[in-house]
Order: C-alpha cells, then sequence, then structure tokens
C-alpha cells in the first residue's frame, strides 16, 4: 500500500543514494539549490504585479520541493508540490471564469489537509500544514496588498518550520524572506496608500479651483 511508510522509504532511499554517490557535494547541492531560492524568493516578494509574483513563487516552489526530497521531508515536498500545482490555477484568475470560482480555493485547501494527513510524521509539521494552508489563500487573493499581510503571516511559519527542524538554507531563506516583505509592505502597502492618498488629495484641491 502506498502510504506514509513507503514514502518515507523512498525518501530515505533517495537520500541514501545520493549522498552514497556524491559525498560531500550532496550537501553542496542541496544547499545550493537553497541558496538560489533564496534569491528568487527574496525577488518575488519585491514585485508589485501578481502576474510577476506568481511567476517568481513557481520557480521558488520547484527549487524547495527538490530541496526538501533531498533532506528527506516528503511532507514538506507534498506541501510545495501542492502549492506550485495551485499557483497554475489560480495565475489564471481574472483571465477565465471558470478559475475565478472560490471552489479551487476551497478545494487546494481541502487537498492541503488530505496531503498533510498522509505524510504527518509528528506535532512539528503543523508549522508547513498551517503555512501552506494560508499560502493557498494568500496567492488565491487578487489584492496584492492582502497578498503581501498573508506572506508575512505564512512566512514567519516557515521560520519556525527551520528553527524546529534546523534546515539552516531554509531558515536563511525565510529569514530573508520576512525582512523583504516586510520592506515590500512598508514600500507598497504604507508608503504607497500615502502615495496614493496625496495624489487623490491633489487631484481634489485642483477639481475645486477649477
Amino acid at each position: 500500500m502506498f502510504n506514509l511508510l513507503s514514502l518515507t522509504d523512498l525518501s530515505h532511499s533517495i537520500v541514501s543514494t545520493l549522498s552514497g554517490s556524491l559525498g560531500v557535494w550532496y550537501a553542496v547541492l542541496y544547499n545550493f539549490i537553497g541558496v538560489i531560492a533564496i534569491a528568487v524568493k527574496v525577488t518575488e516578494t519585491q514585485m508589485k504585479k501578481r502576474s510577476k509574483i506568481l511567476f517568481f513563487a513557481c520557480i521558488c516552489y520547484a527549487l524547495w520541493i527538490t530541496y526538501f526530497i533531498l533532506n528527506g521531508n516528503f511532507t514538506n515536498a507534498i506541501v510545495n508540490t501542492v502549492g506550485i500545482i495551485q499557483l497554475f490555477v489560480f495565475a489564471q484568475r481574472g483571465k477565465h471564469k471558470w478559475a475565478d470560482s472560490y471552489f479551487w480555493l476551497a478545494f487546494f485547501i481541502a487537498v492541503q489537509i488530505v496531503a498533510s494527513f498522509f505524510t504527518w510524521s509528528s506535532w512539528l509539521s503543523i508549522f508547513s500544514i498551517v503555512a501552506g494552508l494560508i499560502s493557498t489563500v494568500a496567492y488565491f487573493v487578487i489584492d496584492e496588498k492582502l497578498y503581501r499581510y498573508l506572506f508575512a503571516a505564512l512566512i514567519s511559519l516557515w521560520v519556525i518550520n527551520g528553527i524546529v527542524y534546523f534546515y539552516w538554507i531554509a531558515l536563511i531563506h525565510d529569514v530573508f524572506a520576512l525582512i523583504s516583505i516586510i520592506i515590500a509592505i512598508v514600500r507598497y502597502n504604507i508608503l504607497g496608500n500615502k502615495k496614493e492618498m496625496a495624489k487623490d488629495q491633489n487631484q481634489e484641491n485642483t477639481a475645486k479651483i477649477d
């Protein structure tokens, strides 16, 4: 039966085979993938348009799927796999009516919950699971400003996850991402709002003078 045990065995098999073949270069390989993911995630958080946010998010998900598989953690790998699939669907929002349906939000949340049930290893899995659920909502919403607030919440959970498992590359990634999203919130959500309000006020004053 294809269950958690078989997934765990497969994971351990991959790790032992590759680490045995590559030796010290095995650690270099997955850590290099993690470093690239850091750069991609920081780039994603600084994007203003939703289309660019989703594009870089897809690349980042693919990199972390590889990273977690190489580390033998299928819980985190499957959470990220579901994430990249849903991104392809959410990217169609605003373009096709079928993609705008809230059915997809409910569907992918359900998929996350089911996938988490089959890959649950301990109570420590809760951080990546909840982060995955918030991620689903964050990438579903159209409003880029709301996305940033949700992303700040989910990346905080990934920071805790990185501390718990001591995936130091993942932890560095998440700390950089958290700092970057805070900068983006200040840059676009707070200062951007003030600029828009000032612009509207100037237009209103101009209209009164006319």
